[in-house]
């Protein structure tokens, strides 16, 4: 091995070390240097070498020495260390068409606030759809009590493939103007930290392996299905992204059968819901249900197919209404041919039903269960997420914890530590 291969590998090796000294204390309360060695299985040099350093950079805190335990005998007071979650602060913001959410977050990845803002149309220009993104952050970090030198990181999340240059690879008629513009420099106006543009799906399934239903799993796909599709991949225990960021885009889904196109459960139940009140109502709805029977979807909006949503659609499944299961049993099968595609291309272990449509729980997962069951053998599992419409902006919130991490290690020095 050559000089430069063996600095290298130095190198990679202390900042490995350094994090694994900072997932320790970041997951648990605070712990000695003896602890920390037990669950990293670092030597003690390098443990105390590594706390010194996130010691300097305010990561973490050395606080009163914990005693020798009883029966260990005489000796020195064990050093002590603590993480400090609010060392620096990140910001995830999840930018999608019909609304911008931003999430002020620790170094824990706990929110400390948090904005939503839904924008006037779907297809507003990238200029106003910017604008509101920016007043939704400075809301935020005033709701915080923060100013913008305190972030350390920003990750945003579009809902398209991102080039090398950080731009959003989007048609013009789904996002308007926005491919054209440096979201990074837009977004980052006033702060000094980096800005990190992501697809959506992307930062999702980071989110599910993170605190979602996938932790611990080397092999999930993360299928966001609200207004369109779009898939984040995690296989074989590392992301997959392509070339250039479009691995998990679903336009080929215009050329299957079953399917045609890529729009997602929501716009689906809507469209389809809509239809069958249009076309099922023949005369005006009962305003007044008796007692004894639930309300249809038609007497939920007073049979007035404008008025439907997914949320409705799903609602009325749930209480049993032939019409409305029948919107989610079409739904369903369409989405099915989608997952069981995935499933024989990719052979994850997990799908994940991402976004809001998750919270329309087993109405909504059970008819998609037997759907893929009856198109391929041993499906995959499928799961609703349970961080629901807040699972991109989750992932984009640890995308900024990974990068200014990331940041803390590239001065990391010291000892040499085993891996």
């Amino acid at each position: 091995m050559n000089n430069r291969e063996s600095t290298a590998t130095s190198t990679l090796l202390r900042r490995l070390n350094a994090g694994a000294v900072l997932d320790a204390l970041r997951a648990t309360g605070p712990a000695t240097g003896t602890e920390l060695m037990a669950v990293t299985g670092l030597s003690r040099p390098t443990v105390h070498t590594v706390c010194d350093h996130l010691i300097s950079r305010g990561w973490i805190d050395e606080i009163e020495h914990r005693p020798p335990e009883r029966g260990s005998g005489p000796g020195r007071r064990a050093r002590q260390y603590e993480f400090n979650a609010r060392a620096g602060f990140v910001l995830g913001i999840d930018l999608g068409q019909n609304k911008v959410t931003t999430v002020v977050a620790d170094l824990r990845g706990d929110s400390l606030a948090e904005h939503t803002h839904s924008f006037r149309g779907r297809n507003i220009g990238a200029r106003a759809r910017l604008n509101q993104t920016q007043r939704t952050i400075e809301a935020t970090l005033e709701d915080a009590g923060l100013e913008k030198s305190a972030v350390l990181a920003i990750a945003l999340a579009v809902p398209g493939p991102v080039d090398d240059s950080g731009h959003v690879v989007a048609e013009e008629k789904y996002l308007p103007g926005l491919a054209k513009i440096d979201l990074r420099e837009v977004v980052g106006d006033g702060f000094d930290a980096p800005v990190l543009v992501e697809n959506d799906a992307n930062l999702a399934v980071l989110a599910e392996r993170w605190r979602g239903c996938a932790q611990g799993m080397d092999n999930v796909v993360e299928l966001l299905a609200g207004e369109r599709l779009g898939s984040g991949l995690f296989l074989g225990g590392r992301p997959i992204q392509g070339g250039h960021g479009a691995a998990g885009e679903l336009g080929f889904l215009s050329m299957v059968d079953g399917v045609g196109n890529t729009d997602g459960i929501a716009l689906l139940a809507r469209t389809l819901g809509a239809e069958a009140v249009a076309t099922g109502v023949a005369k005006p709805p009962v305003k007044a249900p008796a007692p004894d029977r639930a309300a249809s979807l038609a007497d939920a909006v007073d049979g007035d197919p404008e008025q439907i949503s997914a949320e409705l659609v799903f609602a009325a499944a749930r209480r049993g209404d032939p019409l409305a299961v029948a919107v989610v049993d079409e739904v369903t099968a369409r989405i099915g041919r989608v997952i069981a595609l995935l499933h024989t291309l990719l052979n994850p272990d997990l799908v994940v039903i991402g976004g809001a449509v998750a919270q329309a729980g087993d109405v909504l997962l059970e008819p998609l269960r037997r759907a893929v069951g009856e198109l391929v053998p041993n499906p995959p599992e499928i799961k609703n997420s349970a961080l629901g419409d807040h699972v991109v902006v989750t992932g984009a919130v640890r995308r900024a914890l990974d990068h200014a991490a990331l940041e803390l290690f590239q001065d990391v020095h010291g000892a040499r530590g085993e891996g």
